[in-house]
């Protein structure tokens, strides 16, 4: 495993896995960790995708507290058992992936940000295709954990899934959350479509 990896996966970790140029996520889980290999749950239709494939590379995914992580790899071994593993070895350096590539905007949009044991009602403060930064009542949330948001954006009803990487203390007194998230094209699309529009209107003032 390469050294970013190491330092910043741990046994359980929730991950993401990619076969090929598949463009849909596999959530998955990391079940063990070796010098040169990971070993990670198979994920549910993953094992279908790889043979429809024939390919055999993967990008393993995770969140640290520095943002989300990509590693190429390769599925070198199929392990029955329960649960059934895949395992990974690396074929290039994990990389930190800068969300600041995705086009942000602010804007005020009403959430329910879903974290284990709790619902709660909050507003964006800007949001992206990589991740959404929000205001909520004041509350301790615990970094890394995994965070569901559900939204209405541009009119299209959206369930994002993703994990808390930053959180802190507004002015007010207001949680500030921070959530990262790989969006899926339907979420994708929504989001590029909203904030493009939230674009034209800043524009539109700003020409008056």
């Amino acid at each position: 495993m390469s050294r970013a990896g190491a330092d910043t996966l741990s046994l359980n970790a929730l991950v993401t896995l990619r076969i090929g140029d598949d463009e849909v996520d596999y959530p998955s889980r990391i079940e063990d960790i070796a010098e040169d290999s990971v070993f990670v749950a198979a994920p549910t239709g993953g094992s279908a995708s790889l043979v429809a494939s024939g390919v055999r590379t993967v990008e393993l995914s995770w969140v640290s507290p520095r943002g989300r992580y990509q590693q190429p790899c390769e599925v070198v071994e199929f392990i029955s058992g329960q649960p059934r593993l895949w395992r990974l070895r690396p074929t290039g350096p994990a990389a930190l992936i800068q969300r600041r590539r995705f086009v942000r905007v602010r804007a005020a949009v009403p959430v329910l940000l879903v974290l284990p044991g709790t619902v709660t009602s909050g507003t964006t403060i800007d949001i992206s295709e990589g991740g959404f930064r929000m205001r909520i009542p004041r509350q301790t949330v615990r970094e890394l954990v995994p965070a569901t948001i559900q939204t209405t954006i541009g009119g299209v009803q959206l369930e994002i899934h993703g994990h808390v990487i930053r959180t802190g203390v507004t002015e007010v007194g207001q949680t500030e959350v921070v959530v990262a998230f790989d969006a899926d094209m339907r979420t994708a699309d929504a989001i590029r479509r909203f904030v493009f529009h939230v674009q034209l209107r800043a524009r539109a003032v700003a020409g008056r």
